[in-house]
Parts: structure tokens; C-alpha cells; sequence
């Protein structure tokens, strides 16, 4: 008998571990989620703009740590364009004239505003675009160009400016 009650002992040591263990688990993974908020959260202040997450956050601990980002950094509200969309009329602001998506991407790329993470930097700044047409603030010319909103009204008669977002 005295070989089952060493067994048993030690089988109480490892369960008392194991819940100990996972404990500490469940304190690894949440701070391991905080820090990704974190980082996730400072990158947006240093390269703002629509980025991929290379990680998977809970959506309950996302939601939480967003809302707690939004407070302390004072975030944009409901209907504030995004900082992607800043820099999109930003850019055609800039330029004064009609551009199209190559020398878009260009130009963002030549400013450092193409995150790493995405696979597809023209589709990703496009999207950005049409969001911003979304958002009634960049419009496309029937040559596919890209021009701010403002200076649609101020286009000679013969251009006529299209809402419509056909990709280049």
C-alpha cells in the first residue's frame, strides 16, 4: 500500500501543479494580448493607416484594449476619415492634379506609408482610395485617375468626373 499512497501523493502534487500551471497559462496569454494591443496600438501611431494584423486578438480583448487606446490617444470618433484616408486626399491635396494608382502607390511608398504586412500594397492603397470616395472626399475621372472631391467643381466641362471605383 505504501507504493499506491506515493502515488497518490504525487498524483495530488501534479494536479495541484497543473492548475497552478494553467493559472499562470491564462496570465501569459493576457499579457501576452495586452502587449500585442500595445504594439499594435503604438504602430498605428507611427504608421498609421489600414495594416494587417499579423496576430489574432479575442474579440472581447480587443475590443477592450481598443477602447481603452482610443481613450488615452484620443482616437478619431464615428465618421472621422481614418488616418489612411487623411493621407490618401493628403496626397492628391499635394499633387494639385488628377493621379493614377501607380504613381499613388509610388508616392506612398517613396513616404514610408506601405505597411510591411501587406501582401498587396496596390490593393490595399486602392481600397484605401475607395473609402475615401466612400467618403464623398476623392472622386475618379473617366481615365481612371484619382482627384480630390473639392476640385470636381472646378473641372472644365468636357471632363466629367465618374463615382465609379474600377481598380487600375
Amino acid at each position: 500500500m505504501g507504493e499506491n499512497q506515493a502515488l497518490r501523493d504525487a498524483l495530488g502534487v501534479a494536479q495541484r501543479q497543473l492548475v497552478e500551471a494553467e493559472a499562470e497559462l491564462r496570465e501569459v496569454r493576457e499579457r501576452v494580448n495586452n502587449l500585442r494591443s500595445v504594439v499594435y496600438g503604438l504602430k498605428q501611431i507611427f504608421e498609421p493607416g489600414d495594416a494587417g494584423r499579423s496576430f489574432e486578438l479575442r474579440p472581447a480583448v480587443e475590443e477592450s484594449r481598443a477602447m481603452s487606446v482610443r481613450r488615452t490617444q484620443g482616437v478619431r470618433s464615428r465618421g472621422e476619415p481614418s488616418p489612411s484616408v487623411r493621407r490618401a486626399v493628403q496626397i492628391l491635396a499635394e499633387a494639385q492634379r488628377p493621379m493614377r494608382m501607380p504613381e499613388i502607390t509610388e508616392e506612398w511608398k517613396s513616404r514610408g506609408w506601405v505597411d510591411p504586412t501587406w501582401r498587396t500594397p496596390k490593393s490595399a492603397i486602392n481600397m484605401i482610395y475607395q473609402r475615401a470616395h466612400k467618403a464623398g472626399l476623392v472622386a475618379r475621372t473617366p481615365d481612371r485617375s484619382w482627384v480630390l472631391r473639392s476640385s470636381v467643381s472646378e473641372a472644365p466641362e468636357g471632363d466629367h468626373v465618374t463615382g465609379e471605383g474600377v481598380e487600375d
